[in-house]
């Protein structure tokens, strides 16, 4: 089986550079499977209503089959590829079978389920005020939005689905300071990562 590490945090608090940091130069030993790829899709909604922080935007169920193939190493292991410039996915890839995954995203162990899912949970703390600054930028430069539409859609949904994933602090097995820089932080887990594979026999 492989270990399955949850890595959750407000919007904007460094998940992604988190499992970046982690996975450097281990593709066929870590995987990331990250939350933004189980969007449902607003359909026929306007995407500038539409809240994409609710736990209900989420495919919850296809979410939580693809951890638990990720933690059997069951191949294929299909999971949808999202387009957020559309609002929709456009197609579906394999997740390669790997001895440890990096499950990331800032809502989704809102559900109790995904939390029992994973092996361990880390909560990357960042206080709101730098997160939103990094998700302003993050979503001007890789999302086509402008700021208008991100501040809007922060003080309309965001601020309040990271009101309930600070709730989630308390729930975690380990919480990495963000407000700076996490590096200390990244490599000493990534030494803890390499020590396990090396128990589970991963060359």
């Amino acid at each position: 089986m492989a270990l399955v590490i949850g890595i959750t945090g407000v919007s904007g608090s460094g998940k992604s550079r988190l499992c970046s940091l982690l996975a450097e130069g281990q593709d066929s030993k870590i995987t990331v499977l990250c939350q933004d790829n189980f969007y449902n899709g607003c359909g026929s909604i306007d995407p500038d209503v539409y809240n994409f922080d609710d736990l209900n935007s989420l495919d919850v169920e296809s979410l939580t089959l693809a951890i638990h193939n990720c933690k059997n190493r069951q191949q294929p292991n299909e999971i949808p590829v999202y387009d957020h410039s559309q609002h929709k996915r456009i197609g579906y890839r394999n997740l390669e079978s790997t001895h440890v995954v990096l499950v990331e995203g800032h809502m989704m162990f809102q559900d109790p389920g995904i939390r029992d899912a994973v092996d361990y949970l880390l909560f990357v703390d960042t206080d709101m005020d730098i997160a939103v600054v990094r998700r302003l930028k993050r979503d001007i430069a890789e999302r086509g939005r402008n700021v208008n539409e991100v501040t809007s859609r922060y003080m309309r949904h965001v601020r309040q689905a990271s009101l309930k994933t600070l709730d989630i602090r308390d729930k975690a097995d380990f919480i990495i300071p963000n407000n700076k820089s996490f590096t200390n932080a990244a490599n000493l887990l990534r030494s803890h990562i390499d020590f396990l594979l090396k128990e589970k026999g991963a060359k």
